[in-house]
């Protein structure tokens, strides 16, 4: 019970691992024991097949010296992400394309070929949603439709996969104070806190504790799930 939540030993992908998320959660994983793969840009190209092979390539030959890590991996979160706000009406085509590209078809094909190495000894896969995934936004039109896109493909990806003991979860940030939520933090900040049930913007490291729990063997018997991080945001009414 006291290696519940180990990561030990563990070879685990982060995407956009760069961010204020992504590297929060990198830094997390590697404190409990996680041997962890950065992948974001100007090393790799998530809307790049080639980056996504070199990718896998790089984390199943990243044991090293070690002889405790079998070059398996183990645990993959799919953090990657981007942002295009617009009108409705002015949305331009190459917005669209780059948010489902990055946010959406990236996590797809990752799982696919990370699955196929955690085969015979099961792992985790993480995709990070977020509020969007269940509610509507306005000026975002790609984003929401890509988090609501990448919620349903989980769900599909632990059906499918569920028989190779690879469990697929999602993690929602609420509103989590980085580069991408700035805008918000700027105009609509105590509006934010009031819709809050803890009064407060979360933190990068807030998501750290899920993200562990669900690479962990804490969560062996959690598939399909969404988990939304927001301090009670989507649960408060009036």
């Amino acid at each position: 019970m006291k290696t519940l939540f180990s990561l030990k030993n563990k070879i685990i992908i982060v995407t956009g691992a760069n961010g204020g998320n992504g590297s929060a959660i990198s830094d997390g994983l590697e404190e409990y024991g996680a041997t962890v793969v950065r992948a974001d840009l100007p090393n790799y190209d998530v809307t790049d097949i080639n980056d996504l092979d070199r990718l896998v390539d790089d984390a199943v030959s990243c044991s090293g010296a070690d002889k405790h890590i079998t070059g398996e991996i183990n645990g993959l979160v799919n953090c990657a992400g981007v942002t295009h706000g617009n009108d409705v009406f002015d949305y331009t085509d190459e917005d669209w394309d780059n948010t489902y590209q990055v946010n959406l078809k990236a996590p797809y094909e990752l799982s696919r070929k990370v699955a196929k190495h955690m085969k015979q000894t099961g792992g985790s896969i993480v995709n990070i949603t977020s509020l969007n995934s269940e509610l509507g936004f306005p000026n975002n039109p790609a984003y929401v439709t890509m988090k609501g896109g990448l919620k349903q493909l989980t769900k599909s990806l632990a059906v499918d996969l569920g028989k190779y003991n690879i469990r697929v979860n999602n993690v929602g940030p609420g509103y989590i104070k980085t580069n991408m939520t700035k805008k918000g933090w700027k105009n609509n900040r105590e509006e934010i806190e009031n819709r809050t049930i803890l009064g407060r913007w979360g933190e990068p490291k807030d998501l750290v504790g899920t993200i562990i729990f669900l690479l962990s063997s804490a969560s062996d018997y959690i598939t399909g799930q969404d988990i939304y991080v927001d301090g009670g945001y989507l649960t408060k009414g009036l």
